[in-house]
């Protein structure tokens, strides 16, 4: 046997015994992730989708596996798999006609409703490297990290910034720091924190109660609040000003009083 067959019988070895950090490193050194058997044509990918390893499918697929090799029998990776959450992320890829075609083998009728926590873990090995499973084999986030979805509100970028904040730190000072450092952002210039679609977070209980993905949204000071602000002070201190007047964000005109800003 050469080289090259010996590579690739090693990695069909490695996703047969579901150890991804093989699969990975062989990957890395060029192995052909569609190498097929030369008596069963089976791929890497078949093996895994017929395993139910939901991580080394999805290792493969992300490295370039093709989802519809046929083996020498006629099999595609779709028709060996039983596993409803691989059958989800392999109908994700491109083809997705032929695979609901290729569904009619299996009966999977909720493989196209099941969350999105376990397609992040499979496609981020990395910041979830001690995977657990559910009684149902679903691979699930670590329980060491909570992953937040943050943005600032109201800017021309409406994308999200995902964070991880450690279950040992479940505060809202972390998350408030976190947010910072991410967002590029000093507390000053943080007025509050809003768990999408409305509600307001103001203390630890709230932060222990979000779930993986949460949507928030951090309200920040605007340069109308800081020029507001700066106007009353001079006012107060006798000093007059020119400064222009602007139009808050929120489209409401606002008038500005000695120690308060009123909207209406």
């Amino acid at each position: 046997m050469d080289h090259k067959r010996l590579l690739e019988e090693r990695l069909r070895e490695a996703v047969c015994e579901g150890d991804t950090d093989a699969v990975q490193d062989l990957v890395n050194i060029g192995v052909d992730v569609n190498a097929r058997q030369a008596v069963s044509g089976w791929t890497p990918l078949h093996w895994a989708c017929k395993k139910g390893y939901l991580d080394v499918a999805a290792l493969l697929l992300k490295n370039g596996a093709d989802k519809n090799v046929r083996t020498e029998a006629g099999e595609t990776a779709v028709s060996l798999c039983n596993n409803q959450q691989i059958l989800y992320l392999l109908s994700t890829s491109s083809d997705v006609t032929r695979v609901t075609n290729d569904l009619s083998l299996h009966t999977v009728t909720s493989a196209y409703t099941q969350p999105d926590n376990f397609l992040y873990a499979a496609m981020n090995p990395s910041k979830v490297k001690n995977n657990t499973y559910d009684e149902s084999g679903v691979i699930m986030l670590s329980h060491d990290e909570l992953v937040l979805k943050i943005r600032i509100a109201s800017t021309a970028d409406p994308d999200f910034v995902e964070i991880e904040l450690p279950r040992s730190e479940l505060t809202y000072q972390a998350l408030l720091g976190i947010c910072c450092k991410e967002l590029n952002l000093t507390p000053h210039q943080i007025l509050k924190l809003r768990k999408l679609p409305n509600t307001r977070l103001r203390k630890d209980k709230d932060i222990q109660r979000l779930q993986n993905f949460q949507e928030i949204e951090v309200i920040t000071t605007s340069f109308t609040d800081t020029i507001n602000i700066y106007a009353s002070l001079q006012g107060a201190n006798g000093i007059s000003n020119n400064l222009p007047t602007l139009t808050p964000a929120n489209g409401y005109q606002s008038i500005s009083k000695k120690d308060q800003t009123i909207l209406y």
